[in-house]
Parts: C-alpha cells; structure tokens; sequence
C-alpha cells in the first residue's frame, strides 16, 4: 500500500467518525438510521467479500474446511470481546462506548488492510463499508456523551478513531503476508463482522426505533456492498 492511499484512508477515517459524531447532535431522532444502514455494509463484507475470498486464497490441499471454524472462532473471539474486554475498565458507560469503538476502529483498519492483499479495487469497498460502520459508533458514542459541544467532542474523536484505523492498517498492510495467513485472517474477520452485525448493529437499530426503513437501510447498504464487490471482480 503506497503512503498517499494509507493518508487517503486515515483522513476518510477521519471524516467520517466527525460526520458521525455532528450526525448524532443534530439529528438525534433519525439516530437508528446510522447502525442500520451500518449492519448491511458490516455483513455484507462478511458474506460476499471476506468468506469467498478466504475459500478462494486459501491453499487447495488445506479445504474449505479448515477455514469453516475459523469462523466460528473468529465469532466467539468477538462475543468474548464485546462482554468482557470493558470489565477491568472504569469509567461511566459514555468512556466505555467510546473505548468500545476507538478498538472497534483498529479492527476496521486492520480489516482493511487485509482486503488490499486480495487487491485494491476491493479494498476500496470494503474502506467504504467500514467507514459506514465507522460513522454508526461516532454517532453511538456522541449520543451518549451529550456534555460537550458536538463540534469540539466530533474533532476529538474523529482524530483519536483514525490514528486507531491507522494503527490497524499498518499492521496487516505489510509487503509479504502469505496467501495461506491471509486466508485465515479474512476467515477470523468474516466471523467478527457477522456477529458485529448479528449481535450489535442489527438489534441496536431495531432498538432504537424499529420500523420499516430501517429494515430497508440495512438490505440496501447490504445490496450496495454486494454491486460493488461484483462490479470490482
């Protein structure tokens, strides 16, 4: 990955964490609509970019079903993560959120680094999905922090969440990786982001304000991910 598409990415990183966050002040009642549309980019990665690109980048003599419970590993590394990596932190539960999703954005970076070793057409849509879900936690996290001005509170987060997606790019962007240990990568991923979508965003947006659009964002941004991925093939 050159240094400018590395900049490129931080900055629309950047971007899209203080639209989130000035998105959550200014129109907190169509809040539901960030984590839905969010939940169909997040599980179309899953499907349609990460798990076929697994099967296919993975050594034949290996299988199919070496990567299968690398899934399901990938899904219980997530679940152990969401209720127990915030235990042995303290703070009120507007700084655990916000931690939540600065660890949130290092996995997102480091998602998208993994997708420029299948090529970097595709990882330009995995980036636009990522920074849908990106924008969804700023919003999350603004929301519940409704002390300080949304403008200041939307710069400082926006610049802590992209060096966090910059720290995560950095460590699986590297020359050399193995096809075989990209495999396994993308397999654990595919695992986090159905269970992200499934067990997060999903129920999130439901919760927030269950009607029917916010059922239609999410096939819609699922639908816009599986276009693009087709389209970049």
């Amino acid at each position: 990955m050159q240094y400018l598409e590395f900049i490129i990415i931080a900055g629309a990183a950047f971007l899209a964490n203080f639209a989130g966050g000035v998105f959550a002040r200014r129109v907190a009642d169509r809040m539901h609509l960030a984590p839905g549309f969010s939940a169909g980019t997040v599980i179309a990665v899953a499907f349609f970019i990460f798990l076929p690109q697994a099967i296919l980048i993975h050594p034949a003599a290996h299988g199919a079903s070496e990567l299968l419970p690398l899934v399901g590993l990938g899904f219980v590394i997530a679940l152990l993560l969401d209720r127990f990596g915030t235990l042995w932190m303290d703070g009120s539960e507007a700084q655990l959120t916000t931690r939540k999703h600065y660890g949130h954005a290092v996995l997102n970076g480091a998602a998208i680094g993994l997708a420029y070793h299948i090529s970097p057409a595709l990882s330009a849509v995995v980036t636009a999905a990522l920074l849908a879900h990106e924008f969804s936690d700023s919003a999350a996290a603004a929301r519940q922090a409704s002390h300080e001005p949304c403008e200041r509170r939307a710069l400082r987060d926006g610049f802590i969440s992209s060096l966090c997606v910059a720290a995560g790019l950095a460590a699986t962007c590297v020359h050399g990786m193995a096809p075989g240990t990209v495999g396994v990568g993308l397999a654990l991923f595919g695992g986090y982001f159905i269970y992200l979508s499934a067990s997060d965003l999903i129920p999130e947006s439901h919760h927030l304000h269950p009607q029917l659009l916010t059922v239609a964002l999410t096939f819609s941004g699922a639908g816009a991910m599986y276009l693009a991925s087709i389209l970049v093939k």
